[in-house]
């Protein structure tokens, strides 16, 4: 499965934006890839790929994440609901997500399982909002610890 599922996703994306809200009004929106060169990985073994596709839907955006490793490859869907509950993820990981926004290019996310706050998530966009950072510590669901996680995305 080497692009497949990037690709699915393009697909399923584009048949769901609902119209009103673009792209303007939510910097956020779009197809993000993993640019591995500028990210300094320290949750677990670097995928061989990663996109994210930002779709509105009310109350904020549908986030889909195809990830393809080594061994294995997920998808999963969050919820970017500003509303400041916990929100239930879909697919291969599951667990909660509160999302607060601080500005217009910026968002603060935690992760929530059984009950207590596992990981925080610091996400930003560069002024230009071609490219999308993820600062992430915390505890994975496997139980270790790990800090200063940059993932960095450039849009497409």
């Amino acid at each position: 499965m080497s692009r497949n599922v990037p690709i699915m996703l393009i697909t399923l994306a584009a048949l769901g934006v609902p119209a009103g809200l673009t792209a303007q009004d939510e910097p956020f929106l779009g197809i993000w890839e993993l640019n591995l060169a500028a990210s300094s990985i320290t949750r677990g073994a670097p995928p061989r790929f990663e996109t994210i596709v930002n779709i509105a839907e009310p109350g904020g955006f549908r986030s889909m994440l195809a990830i393809v490793g080594e061994k294995s490859t997920s998808v999963e869907i969050h919820h970017y609901n500003f509303d400041g509950s916990f929100h239930q993820t879909e697919g291969s990981d599951p667990r909660e997500l509160s999302f607060k926004r601080v500005d217009q290019n910026t968002i603060e996310q935690d992760t929530r399982r059984s009950g207590t706050i596992t990981v925080h998530r610091h996400i930003e966009l560069s002024r230009d909002g071609k490219t999308m950072t993820l600062a992430a510590n915390g505890t994975t669901g496997g139980g270790q610890k790990y800090a200063n996680d940059i993932r960095v995305y450039q849009k497409k």
